[in-house]
């Protein structure tokens, strides 16, 4: 049901290891670069938990009750939390549902599993309200909360979790795996080094055409920096994509050109990474405007 990913191959050990020796923590903080299948590692080690009959290694039988519960994304001692649709946050009725939820008994007699993700989109109010049940765990219960890591959690939160990290694999590992995809790619190597070294977010990337993006974005911004484009004009070419992968591919090439000494982009980083942030946290952007500024500002750093 879910990929065994050779770079989750520690944590796992460690994880099933401490369940065995009925040594598992209430709660469990997965963090790591987006791309890396935290939330897959999750959903299988909460299958593994609520499987009748594992194997040794921790692998669920797929053929039990249980099982087929979990597979039918019907089975009454798991929940999933993520943002409700259209909103970028998980909300405080969200958790009271799961504090609802945790104290009851486990209808299948084992784990009551609850899975956050990703755990910094909860506003304060929903992690001040989940604090109560980490505090006092019920018996049986386990709560996996997912973090990118460059996104902040409260103190309070990180301090009752057993925090697993989760590293980007090696990069001939990771070219390794994503060669058996069979991908129909000129430059794997250049795609991992767009996904940051992780696998998962290469696939997706090339899924979305990144090669082709990042042609078009890096020859209009080429040609403002000549003064051969207009900013209002590129902005509205620009206006339907993912502002996201936008954002990624800029700051990827910003990185490229530090590497030449041009200094005078440190203070256009800045503001690139602070706009970055608001395009992940906001839902209510004006697209056109944030990009005319992020191309209007580009002319003022870059020529050539």
């Amino acid at each position: 049901m879910y990929d065994d990913f050779p770079w989750h191959k520690k944590q796992w050990q460690q994880l099933w290891q401490r369940h065995q020796t009925k040594r598992l923590p209430h709660a469990l903080l997965l963090v790591g670069a987006d791309g890396l299948g935290k939330k897959q590692f999750a959903l299988r080690f909460a299958h593994a938990l609520l499987c009748a009959n594992p194997n040794h290694d921790g692998k669920a039988c797929q053929q039990c009750h249980n099982c087929h519960l979990f597979q039918a994304q019907s089975h009454p001692d798991f929940m999933l939390v993520t943002p409700e649709l259209e909103a970028k946050q998980i909300k405080i009725n969200q958790v009271r549902d799961v504090v609802q939820f945790v104290n009851q008994s486990a209808l299948q007699g084992g784990y009551r599993i609850i899975i956050i993700d990703p755990a910094a989109s909860m506003n304060n109010n929903a992690a001040n309200a989940l604090l109560k049940s980490l505090e006092e765990p019920t018996e049986k219960t386990l709560f996996i909360l997912i973090n990118n890591q460059q996104l902040r959690l409260p103190v309070t939160i990180i301090s009752r979790c057993q925090k697993i990290i989760f590293q980007t694999p090696l990069t001939a590992d990771a070219l390794t795996w994503l060669q058996k995809k069979n991908l129909s790619c000129a430059s794997p190597e250049l795609l991992l080094k767009l996904a940051e070294g992780a696998p998962l977010k290469a696939l997706d990337l090339l899924a979305q055409d990144i090669f082709t993006l990042r042609e078009n974005l890096y020859q209009g911004l080429y040609n403002l920096s000549r003064g051969i484009a207009d900013p209002l004009q590129l902005a509205i070419e620009f206006q339907e994509k993912d502002l996201i992968l936008v954002f990624h591919l800029l700051l990827s090439l910003l990185k490229e050109l530090l590497l030449y000494s041009k200094t005078q982009l440190l203070d256009y980083i800045d503001y690139v990474q602070g706009a970055y942030a608001n395009v992940l946290s906001s839902l209510n952007l004006n697209r056109q405007l944030l990009l005319e500024d992020l191309f209007i500002k580009w002319t003022q750093y870059v020529s050539c």
